[in-house]
């Protein structure tokens, strides 16, 4: 048995794209569908599938529904599927799912399984990316519109850009401090933050290791560079990017932090977070694992 489970708030389809979908996912053979009602509704139903030995829980939605979904099955032999319909479906791409819904639900119950990590920030899970300043700043303002898609989030982040200031943080790992003025920085399981925006296009998703992106403040005149290499896979190369690789770290700010997680924003109550791995700790059906 495979249990689909589909936020029908969720993505970017219509409404007559998600009845399709759902019509397509009944006509399965030993599948059963289930809408989700409410926030975190996604987590109950993935732990109930793992209480009741379902082979696949298979997420339909974006990088949030993906994580619920996800969040219930780490630690588990329940596998986790992805049909994308999302913003940005980073973990789908990550993971070389395809985007195109029918291949996708065919892939979801015929293709084999494999392991991956999941990474923590203070408690909350992540599979792709998590970190703090203008990308969760921008995904706050993002979460906050009526419209979705790459278009709205462009338009976001250009209108972030000209008001959103570095701030200075510390981060502790392997026994070191090291305070750094940042742009935005990024704790990476998987390359993307999806739509193929590549923040860390070395990181792999089953090698026990988290990615440290930091962007350094930069002259205006750099920001189309920067964009340009953030797409193309190039954007270590840049002299305004530090990378470190570790198991977990430790970052503290002088006030309380706006993180993301997935793409979703969070406004926490501390000033300081951990972010460390539980390696190969999620079963995911994929394409080659990178």
């Amino acid at each position: 048995m495979i249990w689909f489970v589909l936020n029908p708030k969720s993505g970017t389809t219509t409404p007559a794209k998600r009845n399709k979908i759902i019509q397509a996912i009944n006509k399965q053979a030993n599948c059963r569908l289930i809408l989700t009602e409410y926030a975190g509704h996604a987590t109950e139903i993935a732990q109930q599938a793992v209480q009741q030995g379902i082979s696949r829980v298979v997420a339909v939605g974006g990088d949030g529904t993906v994580n619920e979904v996800a969040r219930g099955l780490v630690g588990s032999d329940t596998a986790l599927g992805i049909i994308p319909i999302g913003s940005g479906n980073g973990l789908a791409r990550h993971l070389n799912i395809p985007l195109k819904i029918d291949k996708a639900i065919q892939f979801a119950i015929q293709q084999p399984t494999a392991q991956i990590d999941a990474c923590y920030l203070n408690e909350i899970p992540f599979f792709c990316t998590a970190g703090v300043g203008f990308d969760a700043f921008v995904a706050n303002e993002f979460a906050q519109q009526e419209s979705r898609g790459l278009k709205t989030y462009a338009k976001m982040s250009l209108k972030s850009f000209r008001t959103y200031k570095p701030e200075a943080y510390v981060i502790s790992h392997q026994g070191k401090d090291y305070a750094k003025m940042a742009f935005s920085i990024t704790f990476a399981n998987a390359t993307q933050y999806g739509n193929n925006a590549l923040i860390s296009p070395k990181s792999k998703i089953d090698d026990g290791l988290i990615d440290l992106v930091v962007l350094k403040p930069f002259p205006f005149g750099a920001a189309p560079i920067i964009g340009v290499r953030l797409f193309r896979g190039t954007l270590p190369n840049s002299r305004y990017i530090d990378m470190e690789v570790s198991e977990d770290y430790v970052l503290k700010s002088e006030k309380p932090l706006l993180i993301h997680f997935d793409g979703e924003p969070l406004q926490l109550d501390t000033n300081e977070i951990r972010v460390y791995i539980k390696p190969k700790s999620l079963k995911v059906v994929a394409g080659v694992v990178e």
